[in-house]
């Protein structure tokens, strides 16, 4: 008997990946690298397997202007696509990490916000990646070979000049950066303007002479 097979994907889950023309990125990345190493210089001491990271201001110094206005590009054309574009979105908080061999990032996702994201300044030649885990409460599908369909987690490919957006519910971790070199990365959040203004402002504090 022959029938007619219909595979329709309920629920997607999307993520947005952009990269910056290599030649740009290389620029742009050595300027944000230098004004991170300022901000954390000189450094203190983490335990090993920790990192580094600055106050949650970024986006509020001059510094990193351009840099908020990416993302600001980025976060507009995103809002499009979910067809929310009508609704300011403020930045709520940006902030850098400095992972040396051996620190991870464990398993989180960013409350009180909607879209989040990150930008790759540094990446190690090897041994790094993102990893977001699967959002359904249960997963209960027999694997016998892991693949798109049956895995409970999928990895975002990293590289200097990248810049992903996920949702911010999406439960997400770094792995062990097992490459010989700091992994350099920018994140962030961002809410709707009247939420975050009036309902659930967000908790950092903006650095003194860097507003």
């Amino acid at each position: 008997m022959k029938v007619k097979q219909e595979i329709q994907e309920l629920f997607p889950t999307p993520l947005w990946v952009v990269d910056l023309p290599p030649a740009e990125a290389v620029a742009f990345n050595a300027g944000l690298k230098a004004e991170i190493e300022k901000i954390i210089s000189p450094r203190p001491k983490v335990p090993s397997g920790s990192n580094w990271q600055t106050p949650q201001d970024l986006h509020t110094r001059p510094a990193f202007a351009d840099f908020a206005k990416l993302v600001e590009q980025v976060a507009a054309s995103v809002a499009q696509h979910l067809q929310v574009e009508n609704f300011p979105m403020m930045i709520t908080g940006c902030w850098a990490n400095i992972n040396p061999p051996g620190s991870y990032h464990p398993t989180h996702n960013h409350p009180n916000n909607y879209l989040s994201g990150v930008y790759y300044v540094a990446v190690p030649p090897t041994g790094t990646h993102l990893l977001f885990q699967d959002p359904r409460p249960v997963m209960i599908m027999p694997r016998t070979k892991l693949g798109r369909i049956t895995a409970n987690a999928a990895i975002a490919e990293v590289r200097p000049g990248r810049m992903v957006f996920f949702p911010s519910w999406l439960r997400h971790h770094v792995p062990s950066n097992e490459g010989p070199t700091e992994r350099i990365s920018i994140a962030f959040n961002l809410m709707f303007t009247n939420f975050a203004e009036t309902i659930a402002p967000p908790m950092w504090k903006p650095t003194a002479g860097n507003s």
